[in-house]
């Protein structure tokens, strides 16, 4: 699989059985849809050295032309944070997904640096604040967003 020239990057919490199948699903649908995945979970879950696996994420990192990063939760996931990071360094474009409807506020319920990382950030929300910035698109609880994502990468 990582032969390919380019590829999305997801940058999402992969340690439990429904954010695997989460990501999974997402990729599938990104696939689907023409696209090459670099997804993680897949790509190194044939190795246990954590330095072979850190090394197999920064491959699929350096060789991505867009990060699509997973916001859910209370707080992003550690690795997450650093492939954001990572990826902003490089000055690749990050696309945010935060299905999560949970928190309101000035930076809609996500850390600044995270929210200020992403070229792009589909995000559901409950309670909207009556300007939305033109780089945030709303998505509703429960709504298919990969038609929307997939228009955002195109």
């Amino acid at each position: 699989m990582l032969d390919r020239p380019s590829w999305i990057y997801i940058a999402a919490p992969l340690f439990t059985e429904a954010e695997q199948d989460f990501n999974a699903k997402l990729a599938q649908r990104l696939k689907s849809a023409g696209h090459a995945v670099f997804l993680p979970q897949e790509e190194a879950k044939d190795l246990t050295q954590t330095e072979e696996i850190f090394k197999r994420c920064l491959y699929g990192l350096n060789h991505s032309h867009l990060v699509l990063v997973i916001l859910d939760g209370a707080d992003a996931d550690s690795g997450t944070c650093f492939e954001v990071g990572f990826a902003y360094a490089k000055k690749l474009p990050i696309v945010g997904l935060r299905t999560d409807f949970r928190g309101t506020g000035d930076d809609w319920g996500l850390n600044l640096m995270l929210l200020q990382s992403c070229n792009h950030l589909l995000l559901a929300q409950r309670n909207l604040p009556s300007k939305i910035p033109p780089n945030i698109t709303v998505i509703f609880p429960g709504e298919d967003y990969v038609p929307i994502l997939l228009k955002i990468i195109e």
